[in-house]
């Protein structure tokens, strides 16, 4: 039971993404929302933010355990990598989940995290703040009466992150113990090895961090325009053995519809580009999300069609409001009003899903657990 309407929330992990979006928009939200208590394994970083957001030493903890159990109505995870165990430990402290994506590795992870929300009757709600963009719902709206799609385009060009978050001034020490960091890494490699096999480290930080870490916000999204892909084609990736990848997938669709998706690091030029398009006979709607690093910066619409005998093309932006505040603010409706998310876990679940079809279809050495099913 919500003793009231302003959540008291604690936050796990104060990193880059708390600085720049979720911490200033839950004290913007302050009618919303209270930060009640933080977490992080950086003392540095825990004793800034705690500071900054004027949350009591006694209410500041290195261990995210900790955290959990204190008086809170929800849970903010915000850490990088793996959140399986951070949301096992939430829901069984009985709180809402808050969790940024990817929510975790596997299908099976994703499962259990599910029937644990279930158990305890709790809210998993997972972090794809595009599915409630201002100009994404309204192009969604569009794409839901469009008849006989019949070609899908995503593009994303992806440049180095340091040029759109310098201007944040996200406070970092080195100081996380190497007796904190290592076993966190260890269990988040073990975990990808469970879902995608043994392959090599280079594929299976593709995997966590292209796939999981950037790519799953256009699955959910694409998944929220046309529902469920019936099946993978094929996924190509180069250049082969390095970090700085770029990924092409095919995905097909029941009624015929065909969805290329193209995901490429171009580190040198800051100029970040992500757009779907969909496109009948008669219609090509085009979604233009900016990089999610810049608040406030709109997502334009562009739509194209005929009128009386002549081709038109006109640019929408519906609005300046803040996705990341929109979804925060979706969030609290969640746990307050009880009203659906087209982000719960079970939609997650069905990213993670595809993700590992799409790499699946690599057909790497190695490749092996729940992934390998799919090739």
């Amino acid at each position: 039971m919500i003793a009231s309407n302003r959540l008291r929330v604690g936050v796990i992990g104060c990193g880059g993404i708390a600085q720049m979006m979720h911490l200033p928009h839950l004290e913007k939200l302050s009618d919303q929302f209270q930060i009640a208590a933080l977490s992080d394994i950086s003392p540095g970083v825990l004793q800034r933010m705690g500071a900054r957001y004027q949350v009591p030493a006694n209410r500041l903890f290195a261990r995210y355990q900790d955290l959990a159990a204190q008086d809170l109505d929800a849970v903010l995870i915000l850490t990088g990598g793996n959140h399986h165990a951070q949301i096992l430990s939430a829901l069984d402290a009985g709180k809402h989940v808050f969790v940024e994506k990817p929510m975790c590795f596997s299908v099976r992870e994703a499962d259990e995290e599910i029937e644990r929300a279930r158990k305890m009757n709790r809210k998993i709600f997972v972090g794809y703040m595009k599915r409630f963009d201002p100009g994404y719902r309204y192009a969604q709206k569009l794409i839901r009466d469009l008849q006989g799609v019949r070609y899908v385009q995503i593009n994303t060009l992806h440049p180095a992150e340091e040029g759109y978050i310098g201007h944040h001034r996200v406070v970092r020490f080195n100081d996380v113990p190497s007796d904190v960091l290592n076993p966190l890494i260890q269990a988040d490699d073990a975990s990808a090895v469970h879902a995608v096999g043994n392959v090599s480290p280079i594929l299976r930080e593709t995997y966590t961090n292209v796939l999981l870490g950037s790519m799953v916000h256009d699955v959910n999204a694409l998944r929220g325009l046309l529902g469920e892909p019936a099946r993978v084609s094929f996924t190509q990736l180069w250049p082969p053995d390095e970090r700085d990848v770029c990924i092409t997938t095919a995905l097909e669709y029941p009624n015929n519809a065909r969805v290329i998706f193209t995901w490429a690091y171009l580190a040198e030029l800051r100029d970040y580009f992500e757009e779907i398009a969909v496109m009948s006979s008669a219609h090509r709607i085009r979604i233009q999300f900016p990089s999610p690093f810049l608040r406030n910066f709109p997502t334009p619409v562009v739509v194209q069609g005929m009128e009386d005998g002549a081709e038109f093309t006109k640019r929408v932006v519906v609005s300046y409001e803040e996705a990341f505040q929109e979804e925060l603010l979706a969030f609290h409706a969640c746990v307050v009003n009880d009203t659906p998310s087209p982000s719960d876990g079970e939609s997650a679940r069905n990213d993670i899903l595809v993700l590992q079809k799409i790499f699946a279809k690599l057909n790497p050495e190695g490749l092996g657990g729940e992934a390998a099913k799919y090739v």
